[in-house]
């Protein structure tokens, strides 16, 4: 059998807790599966490895049970508990649940009533009236559903770059070791970084185009070759997710590496420049117009310089501002992960985290990091255990005597606080004092008029002590609308107040975008790239929050933890002089 990446694994263990919870099973089944597989997906190396070596129990949330599962997986494309229920439900269940606003029950009902189990079932169900007659929804829950439709089909069929990179990257490791091949690097939106994919495309340079056709069905991660073709081929990986190779000579690949990162945009204004100057910019190289003369292109620095223009990284390649900025000679020098001296936004086990602060101290130095900041959640979110002032005490204390011993990271107070519905937050002003810094978050308001979350938010970043506003929009890519907001005020707010607006690095949010770094950048406020780690393994998520950054143009100046320790918390709010 092919292979499976640590995606696949996650998926069809996520798939399993989906289908219990719509079976109605016990929470703490489902909960278990969905724990398992957002750690499996971040686990740091092939979990096919960590299983051939006999470690899978290493993975936080996995004990023998899952363990087991996981090498029925690894065996076998799947696992007796999956089989059991998905004899019962339909697998296809679970894309209902990618819709905004159908949850579990939601979806059974559907399938018990108007035998609904996919998307396109839904679409006609309401078209014919039958939703319609069901106890329970009406007009409004009928446009909301159609509303949800039109969003699943425009984002919920794209991939999170957290499952795309990963898989591409496994495929362009099996490609570079067949003989002939030259160059391979994911291409299209994967390389630009963008939160979502919809494609997985690989640029592949080869010498020996015929070798690596026939080397293809025998890669360990393919399970079928769809199409193949002298310069093209669709792979069918055993993640189920399709992957197309284009094949270029070596002395094509530059030209043939800026033509397929795009985007589509940064490429017309590209060949607009080149017909100006009477060349001809293509995936084969440049030429002149005059005579047809080719130009070489080995590398992108060719083609951008034979334009006279330095070359972009491709996270900004979206004609906005970036040819101007490369025929200037003004391209920042974007924030590169190696920057980043810390994470400041990090759970424990003292509320939702499953990480002692041992362990995420030890994995802040296994990082290279010179602090992170323990942001446990604070008393108003009882419902996973937020912290009163008894529990924030002890903590404090474990705190000092860790950062005592002199070993590693030095460990922060922090903390992560609700912002009410009048942009209060959980402490009076004396405690909120005696943290290292406070981050405030909304957890409530979707749905919520704009000018009212708008007004808690700007009330919030009035107090003294809120240094970070927390993943500003609450999305969750493919399954939650952004709370809607005014977000130029906020930023606005943001350069005048001196509080900082994190990227929060958690895969599937990536909030705040790239289009409100831009925004921050442009209007100085500082940003802070965090993970929002709830087990250490995901504090490896920084990455995905970097290349965010990147694409909304942020250098090291613009983001707060790219800073010494001293310098980041002299820029926090807390440290400056009062502005009355």
């Amino acid at each position: 059998m092919p292979e499976l990446d640590n995606a696949a694994v996650a998926r069809l263990l996520e798939q399993a807790a989906d289908l219990l919870e719509i079976s109605g099973a016990d929470k703490y089944r489902f909960l278990a599966y969905r724990t398992a597989a957002r750690n499996v997906r971040s686990w740091p190396e092939d979990v096919s490895k960590t299983a051939a070596e006999g470690r899978l129990t290493q993975i936080p949330g996995v004990g023998a049970k899952l363990a087991a599962a996981i090498e029925s997986i690894l065996a076998t494309g799947s696992f007796p508990e999956l089989d059991e229920v998905a004899a019962v439900l339909p697998p296809s269940l679970v894309t209902l649940m990618q819709i905004p606003g159908v949850g579990p029950k939601t979806a059974r009902t559907l399938y018990d009533a108007a035998g609904v189990s996919t998307v396109d079932d839904l679409e006609r169900a309401i078209a014919d009236g039958t939703v319609r007659s069901l106890p329970g929804f009406g007009e409004a829950t009928v446009r909301a559903l159609l509303e949800g439709i039109e969003r699943y089909r425009r984002l919920g069929e794209r991939m999170l770059l957290s499952d795309a990179l990963p898989l591409a990257e496994k495929v362009a490791a099996e490609i570079a070791a067949v003989p002939g091949v030259v160059h391979v690097e994911p291409a299209g939106s994967i390389r630009r970084r963008k939160e979502t994919v919809g494609d997985v495309d690989l640029l592949v340079a080869s010498e020996e185009p015929a070798a690596l056709a026939r080397a293809l069905p025998g890669l360990p991660v393919v399970s079928d070759v769809i199409a193949s073709g002298e310069a093209f081929h669709r792979l069918l990986t055993s993640s189920g997710i399709e992957v197309d190779l284009r094949v270029v000579e070596p002395r094509c690949w530059g030209a043939a590496l800026q033509h397929f990162t795009g985007s589509a945009a940064h490429n017309v204004a590209l060949r607009e420049r080149a017909k100006r100057m009477g060349l001809k910019v293509s995936e084969y190289g440049l030429a002149r117009r005059s005579d047809g003369a080719v130009l070489a292109c080995a590398t992108e620095q060719d083609v951008y310089g034979a334009l006279g223009l330095a070359t972009p990284p491709p996270e900004i390649r979206e004609d906005a501002g970036e040819i101007e900025a490369a025929e200037a000679g003004m391209l920042p020098r974007l924030v590169e992960l190696s920057d980043i001296r810390g994470d400041l936004h990090v759970h424990s086990v003292a509320t939702d985290g499953r990480s002692t602060l041992e362990q995420i101290r030890a994995r802040a130095a296994e990082l290279g990091y010179e602090y992170v900041a323990v942001t446990d959640h604070a008393l108003g979110l009882r419902m996973v255990g937020g912290l009163d002032l008894d529990a924030l005490e002890r903590q404090w204390d474990e705190i000092d005597r860790l950062n005592a011993e002199g070993r590693g990271p030095q460990l922060l107070k922090g903390i992560e606080l609700n912002i009410g519905e009048d942009g209060e937050v959980d402490y009076p002003l004396e405690v909120l004092a005696r943290f290292d810094l406070c981050i405030a978050s909304l957890h409530t308001g979707w749905g919520q008029p704009r000018e009212r979350a708008t007004a808690r938010v700007l009330s919030a970043m009035e107090n003294p002590y809120v240094d970070v506003i927390g993943h500003l929009t609450g999305r969750v890519l493919r399954r939650r609308e952004p709370i809607a907001l005014d977000v130029e005020a906020i930023v606005a707010k943001a350069a005048e107040t001196g509080t900082v607006l994190e990227l929060d690095a958690y895969p599937d949010r990536l909030d705040i975008d790239d289009s409100i770094v831009r925004m921050a950048v442009e209007a100085g406020a500082l940003i802070s790239i965090d993970t929002d780690a709830h087990e250490v393994s995901q504090m490896a998520f920084m990455r995905y929050g970097v290349w965010q950054a990147r694409r909304g143009w942020a250098t090291r100046e613009h983001v707060l933890n790219a800073r010494s320790l001293d310098q980041m918390l002299g820029a926090l709010k807390r440290s400056r002089p009062p502005r009355f």
